[in-house]
């Protein structure tokens, strides 16, 4: 899947944002910070806020914890819509991330995918 213009910007400045790297607009390329190892910013601002449980969710689930996967998917470089319904979009980069996390290809996100697509936690599709 391919990430076009605002897009493609606003993914690329969210994965680093979160990571604590820095992106210029110029070279589009990502920097280490002079700091010590990134701290994870609280949820409350997370690019991807969420207080909920994270059920199994699947094809024709809907609502804020859908929104929320959908959210952390687009963190890592796709571009779906975070419109809450589990559709064959979100089903598609699911399955694509469970690959790049080397987990089960099955388009459910159940608890390793959940694990995958947070990226304070490990594996991540980095």
């Amino acid at each position: 899947m391919r990430l076009r213009g605002k897009t493609a910007v606003c993914a690329v400045a969210a994965a680093a944002a979160f990571t604590g790297l820095t992106v210029t607009a110029a070279s589009a390329t990502a920097t280490a910070p002079a700091t010590a190892s990134p701290v994870l910013a609280p949820a409350a601002e997370s690019p991807c806020p969420y207080s909920g449980s994270h059920p199994i969710l699947r094809i024709g689930s809907s609502g804020a914890a859908v929104k929320h996967a959908q959210c952390l998917i687009n963190l890592y470089g796709y571009g779906i819509s975070v419109d809450g319904r589990f559709g064959s979009e979100t089903n598609y980069a699911v399955k694509d991330v469970q690959g790049r996390c080397r987990i089960t290809r099955d388009g459910a996100i159940g608890l390793n995918t959940w694990n995958c697509l947070h990226p304070d936690k490990l594996p991540n599709p980095r």
